[in-house]
């Protein structure tokens, strides 16, 4: 009896532990400010702004970016991109999930694929995305650098096409 009672404490234990644990407390190395130049999106360099915050005890990540882009001879004003999304932990199918919208329209609902992320390389592919060719297809990828170091690399795939990198930010943290 005292064998079965040792037993199914230390079982308690183990699950409260586990459901303590926070999946999303793995990009804690990517909450704070970041600033830096980006390249790619049409041949355009760009000053970003970025920041991850924690949200609601923990239970979200808030993620903004902001660029502003060169003038080019397409676009002698240069352009501004906004994205805003939600890091979150989808319980039920037990999936980390990236919610982003852009200020062009687009929204990019992304899985992190667990098989192919490294605690270095966190990689969000598209489940679903609104207001884009009708087959395509997104990556967003974040490397650790170091502690005040990160990248990002926005991959895009079109209908029966490779997937291309449309951007690469490179940032440091500023706060």
């Amino acid at each position: 009896m005292l064998k079965q009672l040792v037993l199914f404490v230390a079982l308690v234990i183990v699950v409260t532990t586990v459901q303590a644990q926070n999946p999303l407390e793995r990009f804690e190395n990517i909450i704070g400010v970041w600033e830096g130049a980006g390249t790619g999106f049409g041949n355009s360099k760009s000053k970003i702004t970025a920041s991850y915050a924690w949200l609601m005890n923990r239970q979200y990540i808030e993620v903004k970016h902001h660029s502003e882009f060169d003038p080019t001879e397409q676009n002698s004003e240069g352009e501004i991109h906004d994205d805003l999304g939600i890091i979150s932990f989808d319980k039920g199918r037990g999936v980390i999930v990236f919610r982003q919208y852009h200020n062009e329209g687009f929204f990019n609902e992304y899985v992190l694929n667990d098989s192919i992320s490294t605690p270095a390389k966190l990689i969000f592919e598209t489940e679903r995305i609104e207001n884009f060719v009708p087959g395509g297809r997104a990556q967003f990828t974040i490397n650790i650098i170091n502690k005040d170091e990160i990248q990002t690399v926005f991959d895009v795939g079109f209908p029966g096409k490779e997937m291309a990198c449309f951007g690469t930010n490179d940032l440091q943290k500023v706060e």
